[in-house]
């Protein structure tokens, strides 16, 4: 009979540790992924602000372009003649 309750202790034990280590390793899986969702969002954020940055920059450019007097003329509509 004590060997019984020993072997069930020793389960009892083994099923307790084996719980406690899924759930200190699910709760590493779930910090790495907040971590890792955290510093996908710095970069999608700094990437939406380089592109308005560029986005900008360009239509300066092409505003100081049409605004040169010998390449207005390339940028110029011709009128259709009736």
């Amino acid at each position: 009979m004590t060997l019984l309750i020993i072997s069930q202790i020793v389960f009892n034990l083994v099923i307790s540790l084996a719980v406690i280590l899924v759930t200190v390793l699910i709760s590493v899986i779930a910090y790495d992924i907040i971590k890792f969702s955290k510093s996908l969002k710095k970069f999608v954020d700094g990437v939406n602000k380089e592109s308005s940055e560029l986005y900008e920059k360009i239509n300066k450019l092409l505003e100081n372009i049409s605004n040169l007097s010998f390449i207005s003329r390339f940028f110029k509509k011709k009128k259709k003649a009736k």
